[in-house]
C-alpha cells in the first residue's frame, strides 16, 4: 500500500472531517533506507474526538500490517500551538514534506530557536542516558553493540539536522550531510555516525572492534550534549 493509496482510504473513512494528509520523514527528505524506513504521515482533522480517532484506526489496519507507523493526528489549532512542544519534529516537517491531500499548514509554523535548542539539549542528553543504560543491559556483546548503534543512529542524525538549524536557515535533506556540516560548529566525530548508518543499512564491512566504535559513538554524543548546552549562553 502506497501513501497515496492509504490517503484515499483515509478520505473515505474520515469524509469532510479530513483537512490534510502530509508525508514527512525520510521518504519526504529522500534518504529513506529500503526495507528499513516506513512511511510517516500526518493527518489534520477538523475535530479529533474518540470516534474520529477510531475511524482512522479502522482505516489503518492494512497500513500498519505493512510495517508503517500509525499517522499522527492533529487539528489545525493543536498543530499551530505545538511548535514550542515539538520544535525538532515540526521544523523537519516544515522543511521536508509532501502534501498528499488538502491544505498545507506547515509553512505557517513559526519555530523559535530557543525552543529548538532546549528540545535538542533534552533529546541529546536523553539519548546519552538511554545508550549508557542499554549498553549495561546488553552485557556488552559485540552483536548487541552493533544492533544498539544501528537502531539508534537514525534519531540521532535527525537531532544533528535540527542542531544545524541553530546555525543555518536552510539545511541539507540528507541527515549524514547535516552531521558533516554540524561538525563545523561542534567538536565531535561525524564519521562514527556514518559507520552506525552503514550498520543500519547492512553495509558495514567491519574493521574496528565494536567496543571501540561504541566508545567513539558515546564520546561524540557527549560532545554534542556539551555543545548544545553551551549554545544556551549564545555561544556558537
Amino acid at each position: 500500500m502506497t501513501p497515496e493509496q492509504f490517503t484515499e482510504t483515509l478520505k473515505k473513512a474520515c469524509g469532510d472531517n479530513l483537512l490534510s494528509v502530509v508525508l514527512y520523514g525520510s521518504a519526504a527528505a529522500g534518504d529513506a533506507i529500503p526495507g528499513k524506513s516506513g512511511y510517516n504521515l500526518m493527518t489534520v482533522l477538523k475535530k479529533c474526538g474518540f470516534e474520529d480517532i477510531k475511524a482512522i484506526g479502522t482505516a489503518s489496519k492494512d497500513w500498519l500490517k505493512k510495517g508503517n507507523p500509525p499517522p499522527l493526528v492533529f487539528t489545525p489549532e493543536y498543530l499551530l500551538s505545538s511548535t514550542d512542544t515539538f520544535p525538532i519534529e515540526l521544523a523537519d516537517m516544515k522543511e521536508h514534506h509532501k502534501m498528499l491531500f488538502g491544505e498545507d499548514l506547515l509553512p505557517g509554523l513559526n519555530i523559535d530557536l530557543d525552543d529548538l535548542r532546549l528540545a535538542l539539549e533534552r533529546e541529546f542528553k536523553g539519548q546519552l542516558i538511554f545508550l549508557r543504560h542499554s549498553y549495561l543491559q546488553s552485557g556488552g556483546g559485540e552483536k548487541a553493540i552493533k544492533n544498539l548503534m544501528a537502531n539508534t543512529v537514525s534519531p540521532l542524525l535527525v537531532l544533528c539536522r535540527a542542531a544545524l538549524r541553530l546555525h543555518r536557515a536552510a539545511v541539507p535533506a540528507s541527515k549524514l550531510d547535516c552531521a558533516a556540516e554540524l561538525a563545523k560548529h561542534a567538536q565531535f566525530d561525524p564519521e562514527i555516525f556514518k559507520t552506525a548508518h552503514d550498520m543500519r543499512r547492512g553495509e558495514y564491512k567491519g574493521g574496528e572492534a565494536p567496543e571501540a566504535l561504541f566508545g567513539r559513538y558515546l564520546a561524540s554524543i557527549e560532545q554534542l550534549c556539551t555543545a548544545v548546552d553551551k549554545w544556551s549562553d549564545g555561544g556558537k
